[in-house]
């Protein structure tokens, strides 16, 4: 597994896994947009960190890519807790959920 190191708005793909979010860099908040759960098999996870320790500067917004799709019944999901991670699986078909 090779780890993802981002400090700008990105769509993920489904080769990637281990997503470290630098927001010691970042001037801005930073949008992560997740593909299409049928884009991905079922089980597959991101791991996305805040590891910068700003994101109660600049959040980090995970959102899908795909109308109707949802995160545990939302459309995006905030970190904004210094240091904090979000583990994420999907169904393979239309939803993501936080575990």
């Amino acid at each position: 597994v090779n780890r993802l190191s981002v400090s700008g708005d990105i769509t993920l793909t489904p080769a990637q896994h281990l997503i470290g979010v630098d927001t010691s860099v970042l001037t801005s908040s930073i949008v992560l947009t997740l593909p299409n759960a049928s884009t991905l098999s079922n089980g597959q996870i991101y791991i996305i960190k805040d590891e910068g320790g700003m994101a109660d500067t600049y959040t980090i917004n995970i959102s899908c890519s795909t109308v109707g799709q949802t995160i545990d019944g939302e459309t995006n999901v905030i970190i904004e807790s210094p240091y904090s991670a979000i583990n994420i699986y999907t169904n393979g078909t239309n939803k993501y959920f936080i575990y």
